[in-house]
């Protein structure tokens, strides 16, 4: 197998990186409409809870990716996922908003006759689950079991937009979704006043060979397991599937972050951001991110990677794929092979070399994963890991036709008209040469 890396095309560019060094200007979010034309959403805020649902920029390409102009954010309404009945479904991103104005009750009332089963009454909050110090101790992260919150924060629902075939206008509704232990986390700091984060899905969503809708998504940072209602102070990875065209949602698969000090280090995030892949032999690929520099201060630690061969019912044990992986993404094209790519430093593509995702080509190097603060515009002495690295790196795949898809990502060192080094948002194309 042969990967061929297309060149840079330049879809949107921002401030300078001395200006915002992150935050705007990263995570495109590629999409294909009905009609066949390509949109990118580009985040253009503050990289926080409280700024997820923040209107995006969206561009639109009618040439397969060869050049991108800016269209109405309305457009997103077009992005969902096809349902049978010629309907889209479509998850916008929400922000996180705040709780403060819910009263606490003391830790000193945890006693052995504490009722943890009971719903916390309208106005109030339940004495958490579980509590993880992030950002070095500077933030507390409170876990909550959605069942104990009060009903104005206990619904086991997901927003979404829903266009009518034929309708020019999305209606917004609400599916459900069984999450057994539903966790819910509160941000507190003097960043966040007491933000209640967001729960909603992450991850693409799939078309299955068994005609239902999949996507996966993870918990939050803390999160009783749905096996058991433990507490973890780690991610965990999900996975749901719909067979009813989205409208409900059942947990289907649920990876918990095993640490062990070995093979699972305990200076870890857990299984977070994650997507999966339906091979050609019919089993199932699913890749997760372990690093998180909130509760570990690393930006980088290993991917890793399970299969399964009954439907996503049971799944490998987790091993590790690559050194780093921050937010992998999967798209199976016609040819028959598989493409993933994963990032932070650098960015990589491989390819599955058979049909059950067990071997794979040797990472293709995108952009390096070495020290590219020499490329700012002013000159840096000892730069942080940002600086040293250059990018978001929170690369996405969208399939272009049955031997190539385009990767898109950001490049914060990449020059205007002018030589200027600004925060970009790029694309390439990404061609598969079967033997």
């Amino acid at each position: 197998m042969k990967i061929e890396v297309g060149k840079e095309l330049l879809i949107v560019q921002g401030m300078t990186p001395e200006e915002d060094p992150w935050g705007a200007y990263q995570f495109p979010h590629p999409y294909r409409l009905a009609d066949g034309r390509i949109a990118v959403a580009v985040h253009v805020s503050a990289d926080d809870i409280k700024s997820f649902g923040n209107t995006n920029r969206w561009f639109v390409s009618s040439d397969n990716g060869e050049s991108f102009s800016e269209t109405d954010p309305s457009i997103d309404a077009e992005c969902g996922t096809l349902l049978a009945n010629g309907d889209r479904l479509y998850f916008p991103p929400e922000s996180g908003f705040s709780v403060s104005n819910y009263k606490e009750p003391p830790f000193a009332m945890r006693t052995p006759g504490y009722d943890t089963s009971k719903r916390a009454e309208e106005g109030t909050l339940p004495l958490p689950d579980g509590i993880t110090a992030w950002w070095g101790g500077s933030t507390t992260i409170k876990a909550y079991n959605a069942d104990r919150l009060p009903p104005s924060l206990a619904a086991k629902v997901w927003r979404a937009k829903l266009i009518k075939a034929g309708a020019d206008t999305p209606e917004e509704i609400f599916v459900n979704v069984n999450w057994p232990y539903l966790t819910r986390v509160v941000f507190s700091s003097k960043k966040f006043d007491n933000i209640l984060k967001p729960i909603f899905p992450r991850g693409p969503v799939k078309r299955g060979p068994d005609g239902a809708l999949w996507l996966s998504t993870y918990s939050g940072e803390g999160h009783l397991n749905p096996k058991n209602g433990q507490y973890s102070p780690y991610y965990s990875a999900e996975m749901f599937r719909s067979d009813d065209e989205g409208m409900n949602w059942m947990l289907h698969a649920h990876m918990e972050y095993p640490a062990d000090g070995d093979e699972y280090p305990y200076l870890s995030g857990g299984f977070s951001d994650s997507d999966f892949e339906f091979m050609p032999d019919g089993s199932m690929v699913w890749f997760f991110r372990s690093a998180w520099y909130g509760s570990t201060t690393w930006e980088w630690a290993p991917m890793y990677m399970s299969r399964s061969t009954d439907m996503g019912r049971t799944w490998s044990k987790p091993a590790v794929f690559a050194h780093t992986g921050i937010l992998p993404r999967l798209c199976r094209l016609a040819c028959g092979a598989t493409l993933i790519c994963y990032a932070r430093p650098g960015i990589f593509i491989q390819g599955s070399c058979d049909k059950s995702g067990s071997v794979w080509s040797d990472p293709v190097v995108v952009m390096t994963p070495e020290d590219r603060s020499h490329l700012a515009n002013i000159k840096i002495d000892t730069p942080t890991f940002h600086q040293w690295d250059g990018a978001c790196n929170n690369p996405e795949l969208l399939m272009l036709d049955d031997n190539s898809a385009m990767l898109f990502y950001s490049d914060f060192y990449y020059p205007d008209s002018a030589g200027v080094k600004r925060k970009s948002i790029l694309c390439r194309k990404i061609t598969v040469h079967l033997p």
